[in-house]
């Protein structure tokens, strides 16, 4: 593989990375609001809301696999110009449409659709381009970086978010996002991204795949954190697609207090990302913070499915944000320096696959028990098994050694 000096850490290459990913995440949380209240306002069912954002996670767990083999053999500059240009344009589109009032439910779905596939594609090459433009040693507070800059941008789309649907309504907001996926796509053209080398050009898509599953297979731990972050990610989509509808239907709290809760929670992350930014924790003790975040996260959101009181709730997500950022740096920071860099797509692909497998059944399964149970009740479910799931971790050994990113 051709290589870029990777120090220091403040380099062109990740500051351009960085400059994309402002613009096009901050545009991501204000059409999420919006989409999502555009179909409550449209269908009034939380059961069709659930079942939409299924849909829209349907691609990466089909196409996430083949995503990643395809990302290790081509310009992944180019891939995410692509995917930023692509979801540019199909947004811009159906914000005109919103606009005219011609916009129809298939229509949203299909839009869905199309940026859930670049989904797929553009973040596993993300993660794959980091660590050739950063040094290894540097690779944690990189993440930190970038998932503080993700955070920044949560804080500012979610607290304007609320209001800003309320104020100029959701066709503004899809246009508003379309925009920022063109700004996005054109800092990044000016990125330097090394090339992978290819020892065979011949495509072959499955047994990629195949070297892809043995290389995870063989190593205990990743497997264990893969199939981790499968179950844990049900169960938040559970709640992740409840949050709106509860705070919209609830006298003391409503949609605009929705956005400022949610901007908190970012600024819980925000915090988190930015202490890890500053300071290493000790490879010998990142493992007892994984599990520490992983209770403190559930603790969080079972005393929140008991509380409609909202300065509550305000502590509650800004704690819940806080060990989300220090849980997902960990995560990702172990797999990034574990794999070699020509499996880490294929392996980032594996990882999105899975994560993703079971998000659309909570999904719809949350939309459905909320049309017949509280949905407080089904909150409080779901975190008591994310609690459980993190306290079974602490016996696996295997996970610990890739924590403390010690091979195994």
């Amino acid at each position: 593989m051709k290589t870029i000096k990777k120090e220091p850490l403040w380099n062109k290459n990740f500051i351009l990375l960085l400059q994309g990913q402002l613009f096009s995440i901050f545009g991501d949380n204000i059409y999420d609001i919006s989409l999502r209240v555009w179909i409550l306002s449209k269908t009034g069912s939380t059961a069709i809301m659930g079942l939409f954002m299924a849909i829209s996670v349907v691609p990466r767990i089909v196409i996430s696999p083949f995503a990643g083999t395809f990302i290790d053999r081509h310009n992944r500059k180019i891939i995410l110009i692509s995917c930023d240009m692509i979801c540019a344009l199909t947004l811009l589109f159906t914000g005109i449409l919103a606009k005219l009032d011609l916009l129809q439910l298939w229509m949203v779905v299909s839009s869905g659709i199309i940026v859930g596939i670049c989904g797929c594609f553009f973040n596993p090459t993300i993660n794959s381009i980091l660590p050739d433009i950063v040094s290894k040693s540097k690779l944690l507070k990189a993440n930190s970086v970038v998932s503080l800059i993700s955070t920044s941008d949560d804080m500012m789309g979610n607290a304007f978010g609320g209001f800003l649907v309320q104020i100029v309504g959701a066709p503004i907001s899809f246009l508003l996002n379309g925009f920022s996926f063109l700004i996005s796509a054109v800092s990044e053209m000016f990125m330097m991204v090394p090339k992978i080398e290819i020892k065979s050009k011949k495509v072959n898509f499955f047994q990629d795949l195949k070297e892809g599953l043995l290389f995870i297979s063989k190593s205990k731990g990743l497997r264990y954190i893969y199939i981790l972050t499968c179950f844990c990610n049900f169960v938040a989509s559970m709640s992740m697609t409840l949050t709106l509808p509860l705070f919209k239907e609830n006298n003391n709290l409503g949609l605009g207090l929705y956005g400022v809760a949610m901007a908190i929670n970012g600024a819980g992350m925000f915090l988190g990302f930015s202490l890890l930014s500053a300071i290493d924790i000790k490879t010998e003790k990142r493992f007892k913070f994984f599990i520490l975040s992983g209770i403190i996260i559930s603790i969080t959101m079972i005393f929140y499915s008991l509380t409609t009181n909202f300065y509550l709730i305000s502590v509650l997500f800004f704690i819940n944000g806080f060990c989300l950022a220090i849980n997902n740096s960990l995560t990702q920071s172990s797999i990034q320096v574990t794999v070699p860099d020509n499996m880490r797509s294929k392996a980032f692909a594996f990882q999105r696959t899975l994560s993703s497998a079971l998000m659309p059944a909570g999904m719809v399964i949350s939309g459905l028990l909320a049309e017949i149970v509280k949905i407080n009740f089904i909150i409080l479910v779901d975190y008591i098994i994310f609690f459980l799931l993190f306290l079974y971790t602490t016996r696996l050994l295997s996970v610990k050694n890739i924590m403390n990113i010690n091979k195994v």
